[in-house]
């Protein structure tokens, strides 16, 4: 028993130990091994017979130039290899599912969509299934894993998605029965942490480690890194904002019989009723038509999109003195294609003032990803438990 101990113990520090090289790999680029051990504070040995069995595995690759010439042995840097392994996310909306391949730096190497006039969880997840295949089909990477996301309470941890109110899921296995179809590791999350981890890997928020990232669509919720992990709560329900009274009033009831709650009001879903009653856009028409008009100079649009980023620019302020992040990451319909992040932080100012708001601009950053942000955010997922577990989701090395 006390072997056993013992040698889980050195397999738990080994993979701390690859996983505290490929991060540092992520955030430095190319890095010669002894500037890489300075870096994390390791020996040269223990860096260099670590780094040897990345190579093998295919996580890590040697640089074909060496980083310096002259006299005395080449430093010769290694990198997380791109050409090797893959991740995939797949992130389930209303009416869309987004799928996409992204290599271990966070590229995007590949990316489709589906659009889908149903919300049955089987035929969604079927026909996600059916599009991760033809991704896998296409490329030459190897693909360790999908993160898979959707907005609402998910739980990653048991791999449900306890209550989507847009998809009206409810208890959904969404873990289980993507990965029966795929045969792949199968990790999920909501989609505001989901976001969140990307804008922290490679987005908005790279090097930041106390962040939010605040998504407004047809759902809203904030996802919450708190020392570089994404905080879950004690039922993996934290971020959820639904129900977070703003002011204003929805022409439509949340499901809790108040008018003012956030999703209602502030979300895209109240955008189009109120475009679709002011006769903007007609009854088969979405958010995305009151997008586009806007961003060809229709006034009232803009007007509507402006009042709505004032009103989430107040929240803003709200989650700001709760918390007192170093960043706030806005995502969602305010950030693209018409972007009103520049209204929401003047908001966010008004009610703060400066002592509080700080450096506005650099503070409250729009999201760094466009079209392709969903689904990238979902790959995410898998990426950051790539990082986090190499030995779990590489045979090779293990």
């Amino acid at each position: 028993m006390k072997e056993f101990t013992r040698s889980a113990q050195i397999g738990d520090l080994r993979q701390q130990n690859y996983s505290t090289i490929m991060r540092e790999l992520m955030r430095s680029g190319p890095t010669a091994r002894t500037d890489l051990a300075a870096a994390i504070g390791m020996s040269t040995g223990s860096v260099t017979r670590l780094t040897g069995a990345l190579v093998r595995s295919g996580l890590v690759r040697e640089s074909p130039e060496p980083a310096q010439r002259g006299t005395g042995r080449p430093k010769v840097p290694v990198a997380i290899d791109e050409s090797t392994y893959g991740v995939i996310g797949v992130h389930f909306g209303l009416h869309r599912v987004n799928i996409c391949l992204i290599d271990l730096r966070g590229q995007l190497l590949a990316e489709t969509h589906t659009s889908e006039r149903t919300t049955s969880f089987s035929r969604l997840v079927r026909s996600a299934a059916r599009s991760v295949r033809k991704v896998i089909d296409g490329h030459g990477v190897t693909v360790l894993g999908i993160g898979a996301s959707t907005g609402g309470w998910v739980d990653s941890a048991a791999g449900l998605v306890h209550s989507q109110p847009v998809l009206d899921w409810q208890d959904a296995p969404l873990a289980a029965a993507l990965q029966e179809l795929v045969e792949l590791p199968v990790i999920v999350d909501s989609q505001v942490r989901a976001l969140a981890l990307a804008e922290h890997w490679f987005g908005a928020a790279v090097g930041v480690d106390n962040f939010i990232h605040l998504f407004v669509g047809n759902v809203a919720g904030a996802g919450f890194v708190f020392n570089g992990s994404p905080y879950r709560g004690e039922h993996s329900a934290a971020g959820g904002l639904d129900h977070f009274p703003v002011p204003g009033r929805s022409g439509e009831p949340c499901t809790c019989g108040s008018r003012n709650c956030f999703a209602v009001v502030a979300g895209d879903l109240e955008v189009a009723r109120r475009a679709r009653a002011a006769g903007l856009i007609t009854d088969d028409q979405e958010v995305y038509d009151v997008f586009d008009l806007a961003v060809n100079g229709d006034p009232r649009a803009r007007r509507l999109l402006h009042d709505r980023a004032a009103l989430v620019g107040s929240a803003t302020a709200t989650l700001i003195e709760l918390l007192d992040p170093e960043l706030v990451v806005i995502g969602g319909g305010i950030t693209a294609p018409f972007d009103q992040v520049p209204v929401l932080r003047d908001a966010a100012l008004a009610k703060l003032g400066a002592d509080r708001g700080g450096d506005a601009p650099a503070r409250i950053r729009a999201s760094a990803f466009g079209p392709q942000g969903l689904g990238i955010a979902a790959a995410a997922i898998m990426l950051d438990a790539v990082y986090r577990s190499p030995e779990a989701l590489v045979p090779a090395l293990a």
